[in-house]
């Protein structure tokens, strides 16, 4: 038994390649779908947060108790549309309660103005938290912007 080594070596080798071999490679995924990040609070949100608009105006065609999903920027408000009313002809308001946020609440209004342009308006508020998000325009893009809440409530 001089070759125990080399005996003990090759088990070992072979071991080794086994175990390597078994691994599995994780699927390729050629075009991977965004993963948004849910916020538990409206504190925990950056400042500025893009918005896009096509979306935020589909709103307006869904039903009252759908499920609603708003990309904000990189994350993700989950909702349910609890109301929608037309409150003149060029107004459209829509409320959403936050599922992914407790005790958040959004309100969006899209007005048509005469030239048939559509300008939305809104915000995203909790009454506990400091902060409110509001709905801006910036060069023909709209924007959440973190505001503070003490402009936005009355006490």
């Amino acid at each position: 038994m001089k070759n125990q080594n080399a005996v003990g070596l090759l088990v070992a080798c072979m071991f080794a390649f086994q175990s390597i071999s078994a691994q599995q490679q994780p699927p390729v995924i050629l075009n991977p779908k965004p993963v948004l990040s849910r916020a538990s609070s409206v504190g925990q949100l950056p400042p500025k947060l893009e918005c896009n608009f096509s979306v935020i105006k589909g709103l307006s065609a869904r039903r009252i108790a759908d499920k609603i999903d708003l990309a904000l920027g990189n994350f993700e408000f989950s909702g349910e549309l609890v109301e929608r009313v037309q409150s003149s002809p060029n107004v459209m308001n829509m409320n959403i309660r936050s599922t992914s946020m407790p005790g958040t609440f959004c309100s969006i209004s899209v007005i048509t103005q005469n030239d048939n342009t559509e300008k939305l308006v809104g915000t995203i508020i909790n009454p506990k938290a400091d902060e409110v998000l509001v709905l801006t325009e910036e060069n023909n893009r709209y924007f959440w912007v973190k505001k503070q809440k003490q402009f936005f409530l009355v006490e």
